[in-house]
């Protein structure tokens, strides 16, 4: 993990605790931020680089509703998260300010089909 100021900046592939609320429109969200529960998880996709210059995250919501049929989900079974990558919605985050907690990393080959997922959104060829 490298570090910005005095803040560890999370890696490309991390999985992350993140304060994702309020919500709005069509995001995912619902969490209650009444009783405190505004934290979810999200795969880091942004790189290294980009995360330790910025302070912000680029990634896919983790989510353990999802609905039948639904084709662009990535099956997370990580040590400590287990959840579906929502690979149509990619949000960015600021680090720090949304309490940005490193909980977990996903193999390599989970990366590579995240990665293809961004390369199918903005129509990017290899």
């Amino acid at each position: 993990m490298r570090m910005f100021g005095n803040e560890s900046a999370p890696q490309q592939g991390d999985i992350v605790w993140i304060d994702a609320e309020p919500h709005a429109g069509h995001e995912y969200g619902g969490h209650n931020s009444t009783t405190g529960n505004i934290r979810r998880p999200l795969l880091v996709i942004s790189s290294d680089l980009y995360n330790e210059r910025t302070g912000m995250i680029v990634g896919f919501p983790i989510t353990s509703k999802v609905p039948n049929g639904f084709p662009a989900g990535l099956q997370i079974n990580g040590s400590k998260i287990h959840g579906t990558a929502i690979l149509t919605n990619l949000l960015g985050y600021d680090y720090k300010a949304r309490a940005g907690e490193v909980a977990d990393h996903v193999n390599p080959a989970i990366l590579v089909e995240a990665l293809d997922a961004i390369r199918d959104i903005f129509a990017i060829n290899n």
